[in-house]
């Protein structure tokens, strides 16, 4: 963390296209426009290069790890995205949770009368009137096709937490140190000779290179990816999670419903920064460092940060605009 006298040191000027709140105090803030829905090919290679710049020195320096969401209606409207959304499924293990939006009208049931009126087709029914919105939690790990798929539609949100260490050791194999020794008559008998011909004794729970790349077998792995199956059960027990539910989800009773919700995907905007306390804010870092959160009503994309990460904005920014990149607003 900077102290206040270095932070002054960045040129606000340095970091466009993206503008710093720099009145705010209980964390880094920071907005960039963006035609959201509609977005120009040149904000979209510009952001996708930033993002990408962005996770990489994350990533390597303090050893964050992003998770990405989607809106559902968001998804469910736009028919080009659905398509995507549904041909992309069984690679990013999509799942489903609740949203928190600090200003969002709860869901009303239809009144009889409304009933009436959507049976007789003299109303529209819009489903996303009548339910809590909801988001996809993406349990597969390529975080650049995930932005390239998503970015731009007004829908995605972006974390970068911290690795959870206890989890991460869990999947090691106990016999990890203990490599699997394979007798000599075993390894030169005719009928165990396909079977063992790439076989590593440093990973023996890998799949056999007979069945991997048979013709038969390819599609399937390219599929559902079964190497990464312990990387997504790994991810689904993240305890980020639960701790969603609990900050995000206070005001949900605490039934059978609150039970089921997977996770609690807060949905802010600038101004949700500005009118809730410094405490409050500093509870929603426990669930993560970096947020990053494509907000129609801000006309762009909002990034708050637990650390002052103007430096690092200001030294991407440059390095992309020495490469000949501009960011146009539109």
């Amino acid at each position: 963390m900077l102290k206040s006298e270095e932070i002054l040191r960045v040129d606000s000027k340095a970091l466009l296209p993206w503008r710093w709140a720099e009145s705010m105090r209980s964390c880094s803030l920071f907005w960039i426009p963006v035609n959201l829905g509609s977005i120009p090919g040149g904000q979209r290679e510009w952001l996708l290069k930033f993002y990408a710049r962005l996770s990489a020195h994350l990533s390597e320096t303090s050893g964050l790890q992003t998770e990405h969401f989607m809106q559902m209606q968001v998804i469910d409207e736009d028919e080009q995205l659905r398509k995507a959304f549904m041909n992309a499924m069984m690679k990013e293990s999509p799942m489903l949770g609740r949203c928190w939006l600090p200003r969002g009208k709860q869901p009303i049931p239809a009144s009889d009368q409304e009933v009436e009126l959507l049976a007789n087709k003299k109303k529209e029914f819009r489903p996303y009137d009548y339910t809590h919105p909801q988001a996809w939690w993406f349990l597969g790990r390529d975080a650049d096709a995930l932005r390239e798929r998503y970015l731009g539609y007004g829908g995605l949100t972006v974390f970068f937490v911290e690795p959870n260490v206890e989890e991460n050791l869990t999947t090691i194999p106990s016999i990890a140190n203990e490599p699997m020794i394979i007798p000599k008559f075993l390894r030169n008998h005719p009928g165990l000779k396909v079977v063992l011909e790439d076989f590593n004794p440093q990973r023996p729970n890998q799949i056999p290179g007979f069945i991997r790349n048979h013709l038969a077998m390819k599609q399937v792995f390219s599929i559902f990816e079964p190497d990464k199956i312990q990387e997504k059960n790994n991810a689904l027990a993240s305890p980020f999670r639960d701790l969603t539910k609990e900050i995000f989800g206070a005001g949900i009773p605490r039934d059978l419903e609150y039970e089921g919700i997977l996770f609690v995907l807060p949905k802010l905007a600038s101004q949700d920064f500005f009118a809730h306390t410094d405490q409050q804010i500093r509870r929603w870092f426990e669930v993560f460092d970096v947020y990053i959160n494509e907000s129609p009503e801000d006309e762009g994309i909002i990034m708050a940060c637990k650390d002052d990460l103007a430096p690092l904005i200001a030294s991407i920014v440059e390095g992309m605009r020495t490469e000949g990149y501009r960011y146009w607003e539109g």
